[in-house]
């Protein structure tokens, strides 16, 4: 059955003055896209892993857990690299063997029995989140909903103070063959042989579990057709069923390869690229371990962790220390110390910090200076500091998405966005959790994660009732298709210190529009600010310099230093961004605040300009010492006459 779509072509950019040959490709674009299957999403995901040998997959990805590109930092900074929760000293690699990072650019459309039911979506298009271990899914709502509803990507927004950000990151869940049991049997499971997983699972503890493949786990034959993941004698021994297909072993959620696009039917709600070389980042490369130097006495390059570990050239010492803790626990002394040890330590968090409940948000952590607060490696400090994490996130980024992002703060491709369909509900008598009201929100952006994610306007009128709740949304938040305010909203002032005319509802009172013309104040920068193109920054900085009397002596560096500046969400505290805005600029190593007067074309360098200099000085001295005189010392009458014609000035010069 086929389906037209009527698409004003307005709501396509076309207006009167747009050629039609834009408008053509535009209309067969929408038309294109309305054949589609509007429910499939593209999002890009992120895996912490260990790079196969060649770069290729031997497994495709499947009972596992990803995440967006702060899900997975986190992971690492948190689980991964910590030093004195990492476990052996004389350990051959990091936990789990982890060396890189893995790009898939997922596609993802979910069953209609998770789209149809909003009970069943934590946001848009996604079902709830469950984590996988060794293969097995331990939550046992996931279990309980892929038999119930079929094969779903799940996702879990996290906005915890492990890291600090300015909006939530995501990780999500890709079920795959029999998601209750692990890939091999495990230890002391009747029979078993496999070598134990680097933790036990928790459904196979304490009695063990059958593995995926396992005949009679596959054929139960005490219970052919299971679908009860409440029973766990059973569901360590037998594969779950689906509910809907009870012979039907959960075969997982990943379509055959055959298939370009997810249909949402049972086996077939994700799919991905397989992956090669290039979606794979060295840890090693990103963190520069590969640019430093090993050996005794420093002339070679490392080779991966552990030869950095084992052999960095550090003849001070600065990495050769870790933090110990005794009695670290909830009520316990904490008492922390710094331990020396005998290899260089890739990143180390102070227990403050890293095992107190608040983590990063815990006073005593917060109470530390920086040099207290975390040893190892530049590229990973800055933990418990958004700038810290922005400039990780933007290099992984950078990495995996190149110019699509380069150089505006974005963690997601916009084409990949463009490609997923709206987050708003289409019904407007059936409207979901990315349905804006009046006063500011919810709206929903997929510039957080790559997927649907709340925010809200600031200052609307009436205001958004509780913005502790979410973040701010970012600027182009209005552009994002199905973004459309409704007509009631408007701000509560126009002024851009308040932020909400800086999203485009109504205008700001603010003189000039862009970097270039920007009243030099905070109201100034926020207009340049909302544009998200470091170049205008520049430009608004650019100028402050020169107002200043300063000259840019490195664009580079002075470009890069702006860069830090600015962000695709307002700032919480306008008057202490413009502050920090005016820090940079003021302290700024790219700018020469008492520059040279510059030599003109043609004028023979810089002593010839040095003499002429002199020279005038020495005229206009002249000129005035005769000035003086005739007022002073020549009859009153004399006094009122023209004191000297100005072309004869130079007689004044001798002496």
């Amino acid at each position: 059955q086929a389906f037209v779509t009527v698409v004003p072509l307005r709501r396509l950019g076309c207006g009167m003055t747009t050629s039609m040959w834009r408008c053509t490709t535009l209309l067969a674009l929408s038309i294109g896209a309305a054949a589609s299957d509007s429910q499939v999403q593209t999002v890009d995901m992120y895996r912490a892993m260990q790079k196969p040998p060649d770069g290729k997959e031997t497994n495709r990805v499947s009972n596992n857990n990803l995440a967006d590109i702060l899900g997975v930092l986190r992971y690492v900074h948190q689980e991964i690299i910590v030093e004195h929760v990492a476990g052996n000293p004389e350990r051959e690699s990091r936990k789990y063997g982890i060396d890189s990072f893995a790009h898939y650019r997922m596609k993802v459309r979910n069953p209609d029995t998770i789209l149809k039911d909003p009970s069943k979506m934590a946001i848009p298009g996604f079902g709830g989140f469950g984590a996988f271990d060794f293969g097995v899914a331990t939550a046992m709502d996931l279990l309980q909903g892929l038999v119930a509803s079929g094969d779903y990507v799940g996702i879990s927004k996290q906005d915890s103070p492990q890291i600090n950000f300015t909006h939530p990151w995501y990780w999500f869940s890709v079920d795959g063959d029999c998601p209750n049991l692990p890939w091999t049997c495990v230890k002391p499971y009747p029979g078993c042989t496999a070598q134990a997983p680097p933790t036990m699972p928790q459904p196979c503890d304490p009695d063990g579990c059958a593995g995926k493949q396992d005949e009679d786990a596959r054929n139960c034959s005490s219970k052919p057709h299971f679908t009860d993941p409440s029973d766990t004698e059973t569901a360590r021994k037998c594969c779950l069923h689906y509910s809907s297909s009870p012979d039907k072993v959960i075969i997982g959620g990943l379509c055959d390869s055959s298939v370009s696009e997810p249909t949402g039917d049972l086996g077939c709600v994700y799919q991905y690229e397989e992956l090669s070389s290039k979606d794979f980042l060295n840890l090693d490369d990103l963190n520069g371990i590969n640019s430093m130097q090993c050996g005794s006495n420093g002339k070679r390059k490392c080779s991966g962790w552990k030869d950095w570990r084992d052999n960095c050239y550090d003849p001070e010492g600065k990495y050769k220390k870790r933090f110990h803790c005794e009695d670290c626990h909830d009520s316990g002394a904490w008492n922390v110390t710094t331990q020396v040890t005998g290899y260089c330590v890739e990143y180390d968090l102070h227990p403050f910090c890293q095992e107190t409940q608040n983590l990063c948000q815990d006073p005593r952590c917060m109470a530390l200076k920086p040099e207290e607060k975390e040893y190892g490696l530049p590229f990973w400090s800055g933990k418990c500091v958004v700038e810290g994490n922005k400039k990780r996130a933007e290099a992984v980024a950078t990495y995996f998405l190149g110019d699509s992002v380069k150089n505006s703060h974005w963690l997601v491709d916009k084409a990949a966005l463009d490609a997923s369909p709206i987050c708003a509900s289409t019904d407007i008598s059936v409207p979901n959790q990315c349905t804006p009201n009046p006063d500011g929100g919810p709206y929903c952006t997929r510039v957080f994660g790559g997927v649907c994610s709340t925010c809200y306007l600031p200052d609307t009128d009436p205001p958004y009732p509780d913005p502790s709740t979410q973040p701010m949304c970012p600027f182009s938040v209005l552009k994002e298709k199905g973004n459309t305010p409704p007509t009631e909203t408007k701000c509560a002032s126009n002024d851009p210190l308040k932020l909400c005319c800086l999203y485009g509802l109504g205008t700001c009172a603010v003189n000039g529009t862009d970097g270039s013309d920007a009243e030099l104040t905070a109201r100034g920068f926020l207009q340049t600010m909302r544009m998200m193109d470091n170049k205008e920054m520049v430009k608004f900085a650019t100028r402050i310099v020169s107002g200043r009397g300063g000259a840019i002596s490195n664009e580079n560096g002075f470009d890069e230093e702006i860069y830090a500046t600015w962000h695709y969400q307002p700032p919480n505290n306008p008057e202490e961004a413009w502050k920090i805005f005016e820090e940079t600029i003021n302290k700024s190593s790219s700018v020469d605040w008492h520059p040279s007067p510059k030599p003109k074309p043609g004028s023979g360098g810089g002593g010839a300009g040095t003499v002429i200099t002199i020279l005038v000085v020495l005229l206009i001295l002249a000129g005035l010492g005769f000035a003086a005189y005739k007022f002073y010392f020549r009859p009153r009458h004399e006094a009122r006459q023209q004191l000297l014609p100005s072309d004869n000035r130079s007689v004044q010069m001798s002496g």
